[in-house]
């Protein structure tokens, strides 16, 4: 999957409430996301991921005080693999510009982050370097196989109480996994899901 993930990635958008500071797309990829965008920007919720599924397309976002995180990808990518993408580029974001600053000044130029580009391509082609998702093997009952995780590593490890319960939706029915602190399978139950 990680050698595949450079491919399957729609878009990459860093956004306050008036303009995009940041976008990434795939080289020759001439699509807007600009309806997608506006939806996002209508959830006011701080530092909690959200999830959309558009089709062949899934989309997570987080609101970060005056800034909105959002990346787009193929509908086989796990929701999980794009919460720590967005994690980490927030992360070298900060680092790279003090947005408070930036952002204090009237008239803000994306074209000042132009180069946060070459550290996206970066980090889309070190994921798995980056240690950033760790991938366990749990089996459903429903489907009779071993499927694959991908768990964000920052959600057990800031977790304040183990097992940690994650939902795995695929094919058209969900099991909830409870995960320790080493990262091992503790239990898996079929769950009725709604929407």
């Amino acid at each position: 999957m990680y050698s595949e993930i450079k491919n399957k990635i729609n878009f990459i958008n860093i956004s306050n409430e008036d303009f995009t500071l940041f976008e990434w797309k795939p080289p020759n990829s001439f699509k807007s996301y600009v309806l997608d965008l506006n939806i996002v920007k209508e959830n006011t919720a701080n530092d909690i991921f959200f999830h959309i599924n558009r089709g062949n397309m899934k989309i997570v976002y987080i609101r970060k005080n005056e800034l909105l995180y959002t990346i787009g990808a193929e509908s086989e990518v796990q929701f999980q693999i794009l919460e720590a993408l967005l994690e980490y580029i927030d992360k070298k974001f900060h680092e790279t510009y003090d947005i408070d600053v930036i952002l204090s000044y009237e008239s803000v130029n994306p074209i000042a982050f132009k180069g946060f580009k070459d550290t996206v391509n970066e980090v889309i082609e070190n994921i798995e370097d980056l240690k950033i998702i760790k991938v366990v093997d749990v089996f459903c009952r429903v489907c009779r196989k071993t499927l694959l995780l991908h768990i964000k590593k920052t959600i057990i490890e800031q977790a304040t109480s183990y097992p940690v319960p994650i939902v795995f939706i695929h094919e058209g029915h969900a099991i909830v996994c409870y995960i320790d602190q080493n990262f091992v399978v503790r239990g898996v139950e079929f769950v009725n899901a709604t929407g």
